[in-house]
C-alpha cells in the first residue's frame, strides 16, 4: 500500500512540475522526463534518510538528484538552470512531508 501512495505523490510532485512546462510549450520528452524524475526521486526520498526531519530530508535528497540534470541541460540552454532548481527546491520538501506523514504511525511529521 506504500508504494501506491508513494507512486502517487510522485506523480502528484511531476504534475506540479509539468505546469510550467505547459505555458512555455516544451517537448514531449521534456515533459515525461521530468515526470520519470519525480516517480525516480519520490522513491529515493521514500527509502534513503538523510536528515531525521523529511521536510529537509526531501530537499537535500531532491536537489542533489535534480543538480546533475539542470547542470547537464544548462549546458544548452543556460536560463533553464535557476527554473529546474527551484522546482526541486520548492517540491522536494513537499514530497518529503507527504512521505513522512505516510510513514509516521500517527500521521504526524518526524522531526
Amino acid at each position: 500500500m506504500k508504494i501506491l501512495i508513494t507512486i502517487f505523490i510522485g506523480l502528484f510532485a511531476g504534475v506540479l512540475d509539468l505546469i510550467p512546462l505547459f505555458f512555455v510549450n516544451a517537448p514531449l520528452f521534456n515533459m515525461l522526463s521530468i515526470v520519470a524524475f519525480w516517480l525516480v526521486a519520490t522513491y529515493i526520498i521514500s527509502i534513503t534518510k538523510v536528515v531525521k526531519n523529511s521536510i529537509l530530508n526531501g530537499l537535500i535528497i531532491s536537489v542533489l538528484l535534480m543538480l546533475p540534470m539542470a547542470l547537464a541541460v544548462s549546458a544548452t540552454n543556460p536560463k533553464d538552470f535557476i527554473p529546474m532548481l527551484s522546482m526541486a527546491i520548492i517540491l522536494g520538501p513537499f514530497v518529503g512531508y507527504s512521505l513522512g506523514r505516510v510513514n509516521s504511525k500517527k500521521g504526524s511529521v518526524r522531526i
